[in-house]
Order: C-alpha cells, then sequence, then structure tokens
C-alpha cells in the first residue's frame, strides 16, 4: 500500500482528507453543459471559463469570455439536494475543484457574477496557454480583440538567442601520411604530403 495515498493521522475522513495542504477545495453546481456532459469527473483536469460583461469595459464588444483558470484538478463530482423556489429539495450536480485560497475567491466572485463553463483536458497536458479573450461582437465579424481582456496577459513570444560571433580558427595542418617500407632486412618510411612524395 503506498503511504502517499492514505490521509495523515488526524486528518479525518471524506474529502477534506484529500485536500493538500495550503490547498482548497471549492464547489461549483455545474448543469449537464458545463458539467461536460458528465465527463467532468474526479481525478480530471479542467479550464475555467467565464462569460458576462466586465466593469467599466468597452460596451459595445458585448458579452465577454475569458479564461480565468487552467489546469484544475477535480476533486469529485457528484449530486447534491438545493431546495427550489417553493422549498422543494431538487437535484443538482455538484463538481468539487482543487484550487488556492487566491483561486477560491475568484471562483465564488465568478460563480455569482458571471456564467461558468468548465472545459475538459487530456490529463497529461500541463501547458498553460495565454489567449486574449473573445468578444460577442466579433463572432460574427471574424475580428479579434485588439487588447487583451483585464487579467489575460499576452501569448509569450518565443525568445531567439543571440548568435555567437563567428570564431576564425586558423586553419589545421594537414598530418603528412606515413608509409613504412620493408626491404629485405632494411626498413624505412615515406611520407606524402597534400599527395605527393616529401623527403
Amino acid at each position: 500500500m503506498i503511504e502517499s495515498r492514505l490521509a495523515p493521522k488526524g486528518a479525518g475522513g471524506g474529502l477534506a482528507a484529500m485536500i493538500p495542504q495550503g490547498m482548497r477545495a471549492v464547489a461549483i453546481r455545474v448543469n449537464e453543459v458545463v458539467g461536460v456532459s458528465g465527463f467532468v469527473v474526479s481525478g480530471m483536469h479542467v479550464d475555467v471559463l467565464i462569460s458576462g460583461n466586465a466593469p467599466g469595459g468597452n460596451g459595445n464588444l458585448g458579452t465577454l469570455t475569458k479564461t480565468m483558470l487552467q489546469n484544475i484538478e477535480v476533486l469529485s463530482a457528484g449530486q447534491d439536494f438545493k431546495k427550489d423556489a417553493e422549498g422543494k429539495p431538487i437535484m443538482v450536480q455538484v463538481v468539487n475543484l482543487l484550487v488556492t485560497p487566491e483561486q477560491a475567491e475568484q471562483l465564488s466572485l465568478a460563480s455569482n457574477q458571471t456564467t461558468i463553463q468548465l472545459i475538459l483536458r487530456n490529463p497529461l497536458d500541463r501547458q498553460v496557454t495565454q489567449t486574449p479573450g473573445a468578444a460577442m461582437a466579433h463572432l460574427f465579424t471574424g475580428g479579434k480583440l485588439t487588447a487583451p481582456l483585464p487579467g489575460a496577459s499576452e501569448p509569450a513570444r518565443p525568445r531567439v538567442a543571440a548568435k555567437p560571433a563567428a570564431v576564425h580558427e586558423p586553419p589545421k595542418k594537414e598530418e603528412p601520411f606515413v608509409m613504412e617500407l620493408l626491404s629485405g632486412t632494411k626498413r624505412g618510411e615515406a611520407k606524402f604530403e597534400n599527395g605527393r612524395e616529401g623527403k
């Protein structure tokens, strides 16, 4: 049995024991679409997209969408019971995400002020992709945002290493080819430089 898969002594059981030190579990209510049709399960990794109107932003762009969080681990996914307007219990899908305390604050605010969409990703894909975001006004025109949305960083530009200065080395002198000559009991040698026999 692998010790790392066991809860620390005194941590108790359940979901809380699965949360690493310094991390938090945040519950997000999802529907069939947001939950990627049930494919968001424990152990998967997702990106979190938010859609809404940015305060103080350009109203001509309409609704804006940006990737808020990337490569977030799903701790658990299941059903919970909430009460509707009449007080009757209804079943809702809940996904618990493993995040930092700062990300927990962002998710809490986003879940109340914007629409959240979970995007499923390959568990082996750890790359963080920088995107400027998308605007409703550009969906029909094919345009792109000229400036990134607040909080969206510009795509990383590849760094080009400077070419080292050419170093001119003196031409290497070719070693002569030496041939050993045997004539009876006599031994001699002949040297050939650049294809010519030397003395």
